[in-house]
């Protein structure tokens, strides 16, 4: 139950961080560049479930479930942010 918490604290605070980075790179587009990112976001986070949702069905029903769970939305997450934050980087430079 402990690690249960864990793994969704750290899926909270990578979430906190993807919708901090993602609200600063928003803030910077252009129009139609918002339009392309919101779309790519709202594709990115059905995968990011879709994805999470096969990798625990192995577990169905198991007490481990919800732990292969979190840590999957954690670290798909916290790879978003890291692709958000390049991209943040690589536009702020032009």
């Amino acid at each position: 139950m402990e690690m249960n918490a864990k793994a969704q604290k750290e899926y909270q605070k990578a979430d906190a961080e993807l919708n901090k980075v993602y609200q600063k790179l928003m803030k910077i587009l252009s129009k139609e560049d918002k339009k392309l990112l919101i779309t790519a976001q709202k594709d990115w986070l059905k995968f990011r479930d879709s994805h999470c949702k096969f990798e625990s069905q192995q577990y169905d029903g198991g007490s481990i479930q919800p732990l292969i769970i979190a840590t999957c939305l954690s670290q798909q997450t916290t790879k978003r942010v890291n692709d958000l934050k390049a991209s943040l980087k690589e536009r702020s430079s032009r």
